[in-house]
């Protein structure tokens, strides 16, 4: 089933906290309904309290004064405006002649969960940025990737060389088309070269795929292979092929 936020939908993927959600609309049709039923409110108790022959004459005025907020609401909030609050987390979604305009949203897969805190920010921080400022988000790529590599135990200080000694160790080459792909698009975001970056948002967003990539093979593959092996293999067994490898 489809849970991406659609408009005036009831339940959606709230863009904020990624739950399933019901959700609250407003816009200038509610907020003018809302505004006659506090003066209707306010009205009921006063007109239980007088006189028949009075009635006709306020229940013109509450009528006037329904035709006056439809007719002058949209002052106040603009015709095509809606805002959307999560059940859940409380926070909102604006909507723009039936179009989500905040927050941001794109077709980015969530950071690898097996990377470090800091590194999932900036990938998150670019997903918000890419759609107006690919180059920007690339750039915050380039600086993820460089957290990653010292994640895996490299200096941090420069990829170039990080990569290098990578390969040196015995790095698999699929594994570093991707870190110098990563690499040499987002030093042209910083250091601008032959890769023009001004409209390369279909770009920038590939190398979101390319970030997850490089921590799957180089993070999440090998911790489960390992999990697997602790958990099946027994420590006796662990122990003799340790013995045989001189471990």
């Amino acid at each position: 089933m489809d849970l991406s936020p659609e408009f005036k939908s009831g339940r959606f993927q709230c863009p904020h906290c990624k739950i399933a959600s019901q959700q609250t609309w407003f816009d200038v049709d509610s907020s003018s309904e809302a505004a006659n039923k506090i003066l209707s409110h306010v009205f009921y108790d006063y007109r239980t309290k007088i006189k028949d022959y009075q009635q006709n004459a306020i229940s013109a005025f509450i009528s006037e004064l329904e035709l006056a907020n439809e007719r002058h609401m949209p002052e106040f909030v603009p015709d095509g405006f809606s805002v959307a609050t999560c059940s859940t987390c409380s926070e909102i979604s604006l909507w723009v002649n039936e179009k989500i305009v905040f927050p941001k949203q794109t077709a980015v897969a969530p950071p690898n969960e097996d990377m470090e805190q800091d590194i999932r920010d900036l990938y998150t921080e670019a997903s918000t940025i890419v759609i107006d400022s690919p180059k920007g988000a690339t750039a915050l790529l380039r600086l993820a990737l460089q957290l990653l590599l010292k994640q895996l135990g490299k200096s941090g200080k420069n990829i170039n060389n990080d990569i290098k000694e990578l390969v040196s160790e015995g790095l698999s080459p699929k594994i570093q088309k991707a870190l110098d792909l990563l690499r040499v698009v987002g030093n042209n975001a910083v250091h601008p070269g032959q890769i023009d970056l001004e409209d390369g948002r279909d770009i920038a967003l590939k190398l979101f795929h390319v970030l997850n990539f490089i921590a799957d093979e180089m993070i999440s593959k090998p911790k489960e292979l390992d999990l697997l092996y602790a958990d099946v293999v027994p420590e006796e067994t662990q122990k003799h092929i340790n013995e045989r490898d001189g471990k």
